[in-house]
Parts: structure tokens; C-alpha cells; sequence
């Protein structure tokens, strides 16, 4: 009876230890990104082309110029865009400024040019400012992995060719939560938390990086606030090369205040 009241009445026992949580076996890309990073600072220009979706404005093929200054890149495009039908298209953002010249978005017949800022309060740019922010930043790496490069994991690598030329191609995740709690942009931490309160833990990108450590190509995909998903891939060439970025003339360019004529409401 002793031995069975001590069994039973025995010093209580320790608690299981609670698991570890698993490292992450993927490679930090951090060093890649910093390295690549400063070789786009270092070289300074690009020319670039430009294919996929802009989300409301359509499908998007286009070919340009992008001046990388300091934290800034000045872009300037020409080619087409298809939604329910082919029409050219024309970008100009200089100084975070965006100017777009398409016949589906027309101030009047003698302004061609949209300008879309990203604070503006006309109807143009609270409407397009988020796809050509997105525009923007797909033409720049900088914009997307600068300050979370530690919240960045290489899921895989392999050698690749883009337009012919050796690359090495990168399989990019940014980690939603801790990009949140790193980034040093405002915006990114707000883009980053949303992702991860809406269960995105991870977001894929890809870069493929040359011989010399400078981007081939790159691709992304978001969706963006009012615009949709904008899925684009950027493919870069003439690293270093003059570019011409140009504004278009001040008495060319107009604004939306209110909804354009063509989706004004029937009177």
C-alpha cells in the first residue's frame, strides 16, 4: 500500500521542454543583394524592356531607359498596352513625378500627358499611382530587397541565359514578418505587413544577375491597391550606357480632377 500511495503521490514531474523552432536552411541573401545593390549605384544607367501586366491599364510590352540617382530611378518608356484593345503607351517618371501619354487616359485633345503624383488628390492619380509606383519599383531592385536584404532567403539557384547571355538566376523569398519589422522604407513596412496579416508569410521574386554581378532580368508580382495585380519582368541590357530621360513640355500635361469624359456616369 506504501509503495503504491508513493507512486502516486511522488514529486510532480517536469514539464516537456517546448520544441525549437526549426532554422531556416535557406542562405540569407544579403550579401548578393548588397553586392548588387552597389553595382547598380556604381554603374548608374540601363536600358531596359519591359512585358507583362499593369493591371487596369492592361498588358504591357515596352522598351526604355532607367537613370538609377541615388535612392531615386528616373524611368522613360515607349511601346504598347492591350486591355480591350492595342494602344501605344508612353511613361516619363522623373523625381517620383509620373507622366503617362496613352488615348485611354487623356487629359484633352492638346494635353496628351497624364501627370500622376503620389499624393496627388485629382482623380488620375489616386486611380494609377499605385500601378506606376509598381511599374516604378519593377525596374529597380534597389526598391524592392534595399533594407531587407536580412528578410530575404535564396530558395533556390541555378545557371540560366537571358537573351543569350550567361546568368546565374535566383529564386528570391522576402519574409513578410521580420521585412515588416526590418524595412526602413514606410511604405515597404506597410506593403510587408499587410502581406503578413493577410497570410502571406513569404513573396517570391527573381533576379537573374550576369558574369558581372549586374541584373539580367527580374520579376515580381503584387497586387496592388486599385490597380489589380501587376505581374512584370524587366530585362536589362547597356549597363552604364547615356540614357535619355526627358520631361515631357508643362503645356502638354494635364490632369484628371474628376473621372474622365469616357467613364463619366449617363446624364
Amino acid at each position: 500500500m506504501t509503495a503504491t500511495l508513493g507512486a502516486c503521490t511522488g514529486a510532480p514531474q517536469p514539464h516537456a521542454a517546448m520544441p525549437m523552432a526549426r532554422p531556416d536552411p535557406r542562405p540569407v541573401a544579403e550579401a548578393m543583394l548588397a553586392d548588387t545593390i552597389n553595382k547598380i549605384n556604381q554603374h548608374g544607367t540601363a536600358h531596359a524592356t519591359m512585358s507583362g501586366s499593369l493591371g487596369v491599364v492592361g498588358q504591357l510590352n515596352a522598351d526604355g531607359a532607367v537613370r538609377y540617382r541615388g535612392p531615386q530611378a528616373d524611368l522613360a518608356l515607349d511601346g504598347k498596352t492591350r486591355n480591350t484593345r492595342t494602344e501605344d503607351l508612353a511613361v516619363s517618371i522623373v523625381d517620383e513625378v509620373g507622366y503617362l501619354n496613352t488615348p485611354l487616359a487623356r487629359p484633352d485633345a492638346t494635353k496628351p500627358w497624364l501627370k500622376i503624383s503620389q499624393d496627388g488628390s485629382d482623380f488620375g492619380s489616386k486611380l494609377l499611382s499605385p500601378a506606376l509606383d509598381q511599374l516604378h519599383e519593377s525596374v529597380d531592385p534597389r526598391a524592392t530587397f534595399s533594407g531587407i536584404e536580412q528578410a530575404t532567403r535564396i530558395q533556390d539557384s541555378a545557371p540560366d541565359t537571358v537573351d543569350g547571355r550567361p546568368t546565374t538566376r535566383y529564386d528570391l523569398r522576402v519574409l513578410t514578418e521580420e521585412a515588416a519589422r526590418t524595412a526602413t522604407d514606410e511604405q515597404q513596412r506597410e506593403r510587408f505587413q499587410r502581406a503578413a496579416e493577410n497570410g502571406e508569410r513569404e513573396l517570391g521574386y527573381q533576379l537573374w544577375l550576369d558574369e558581372s554581378g549586374l541584373p539580367a532580368k527580374f520579376a515580381a508580382t503584387t497586387k496592388v491597391a486599385q490597380a489589380g495585380q501587376v505581374s512584370l519582368v524587366s530585362t536589362y541590357r547597356d549597363w552604364g550606357s547615356p540614357v535619355d530621360i526627358h520631361l515631357p513640355p508643362a503645356a502638354e500635361v494635364g490632369i484628371f480632377d474628376d473621372l474622365p469624359p469616357m467613364a463619366q456616369p449617363p446624364r
